[in-house]
């Protein structure tokens, strides 16, 4: 016999839970297109900005949308779909992803808003 674990609606749970990683994997991919086409930001920023060295002449976007960062998300998720082998309960496995979905769209908005609002 299949062991399940104990509680309500373990379907329900393991599909939110795949669902948040799901959705992980589609922000890191975003944040992937955002960084690879920093030279085009670059470009827009230096007409935009022509005395500034600085992405958009933002610290903040420069820092953020370059590969150490990228880095650091791609290390965030790894990490996310690690703890999957851990052996923690679905109900926690949510949660954290959650919370690691939350931190990944935070660093996106972050990255690409100072972008968005000095090219409009």
């Amino acid at each position: 016999m299949a062991s399940r674990e104990a509680g309500r609606f373990p379907r329900l749970k393991t599909l939110c839970n795949l669902l948040l990683l799901l959705l992980q994997l589609i922000t890191l991919a975003a944040y992937w297109g955002m960084v690879s086409a920093r030279p085009s930001y670059m470009a827009i920023s230096q007409e935009l900005y022509p005395n500034s060295v600085q992405l958009m002449n933002s610290w903040l976007a420069d820092t953020l949308v370059s590969m150490p960062a990228m880095l650091v998300v791609g290390v965030i998720f790894v990490l996310s779909v690690a703890k999957e082998l851990v052996g923690l309960g679905k109900g926690r496995r949510i949660q954290l992803n959650a919370l690691t979905l939350g931190v990944l769209l935070a660093a996106l908005y972050m990255a690409a808003s100072p972008l968005y609002m000095a090219a409009a």
